[in-house]
C-alpha cells in the first residue's frame, strides 16, 4: 500500500472514531397520543404545611381504550408547594411526589401529556380526551375543622395568669401543624391581656398553639369571667371561659 493510500485510510479511520465518540443526541420524550384520557388522584388529599407529602397518581388511557405504553412521560405543575417535574408510566400509571412548603392554602396540581385530540370524525375516530387533568390538595390552614381551647388553670388566683392552649384538628381528628391561630378576649369588664397581643401564633407538631392570659384585676375581689377565643385562618373557632378571683 502506498504512503498516500495509508494516509487516506488513516484519516478515514480517525473520522470514524470521532463519529463513534460523539455524544448521542438527546432523545425526545415519549408522550401520550393526542386525545388520551387522564385521571389524577392525590393520596392523601390533605397535608400539613412545610414538608407534608402527597403521592400524585396519573392514570392514562389511550383513545383506543388501552393504557399508554410504558415509559410515557407525564409533566406535572403546581401553583403552591412543589411537585416532581415529570414521571414515566408503568402499566399506564405515573406517580410523583407533591411536597408542601410553609404556605397554607389549596394547591392545584396539573398533569399534561399528549394534548387534546383533533376534531373527531367518523373517519378518524379521534379520541375525546384532553391529555391533561388536575387535582387539589389542601395544605395547612385549609384543613382545620375543629379547635379545642383549654386554660391552665381555668380559675386564676395566684399567680395572676393562665396558659391558654388551642388544639387544631382536621376532619379526621388529626392535629394540624403550622396553622396560624389568633387569640382574642371578650367579657363585660376586660382587665386582661394576652401576651401575643392578638398576633397569629402557629401550631406545633401536636397541632397546638399557646398564649398567656394575664389579669390586672385585684386579687380577692368579686369573681369575674373572661372568654378566650382561638380562631384559625379559615374561620374555625373554639373558646374557653376563665374564672378570675
Amino acid at each position: 500500500m502506498s504512503k498516500r493510500k495509508r494516509l487516506t485510510l488513516g484519516g478515514a479511520l480517525a473520522g470514524a472514531c470521532a463519529i463513534a465518540l460523539m455524544p448521542a443526541c438527546e432523545s425526545v420524550p415519549l408522550t401520550a397520543a393526542p386525545g388520551t384520557s387522564m385521571t389524577l388522584i392525590a393520596n392523601p388529599p390533605f397535608v400539613i404545611a412545610n414538608g407534608g407529602v402527597s403521592v400524585v397518581t396519573a392514570i392514562l388511557v389511550e383513545p383506543v381504550g388501552t393504557f399508554v405504553p410504558d415509559g410515557t412521560e407525564v409533566f406535572f405543575f403546581t401553583d403552591l408547594g412543589r411537585v416532581d417535574a415529570s414521571g414515566k408510566t408503568v402499566n399506564g400509571v405515573a406517580r410523583v411526589n407533591f411536597v408542601a412548603d410553609a404556605r397554607s392554602g389549596q394547591a392545584t396540581i396539573t398533569a399534561i401529556s399528549g394534548g387534546p385530540a383533533p376534531a373527531a370524525s367518523p373517519a378518524t375516530g379521534a379520541g375525546t380526551g384532553t391529555g391533561s387533568a388536575s387535582v387539589k390538595i389542601s395544605i395547612g390552614s385549609a384543613l382545620p375543622t375543629r379547635v379545642l381551647v383549654a386554660a391552665n388553670p381555668q380559675r386564676i388566683t395566684s399567680p395572676r395568669q393562665a396558659t391558654i392552649t388551642a388544639t387544631v384538628l382536621d376532619q379526621f381528628g388529626n392535629p394540624v401543624q403550622n396553622v396560624p391561630v389568633a387569640f382574642s378576649l371578650s367579657g363585660s369588664l376586660i382587665e386582661e391581656t394576652l401576651t401575643s397581643g392578638g398576633a397569629p401564633l402557629f401550631t406545633d407538631s401536636n397541632g397546638q398553639a399557646r398564649d398567656t392570659l394575664v389579669t390586672k384585676a385585684p386579687a380577692g375581689g368579686v369573681q369575674k369571667t373572661v372568654t378566650v377565643a382561638a380562631t384559625t385562618a379559615n374561620g374555625i373557632e373554639g373558646s374557653v371561659t376563665v374564672f378570675i378571683d
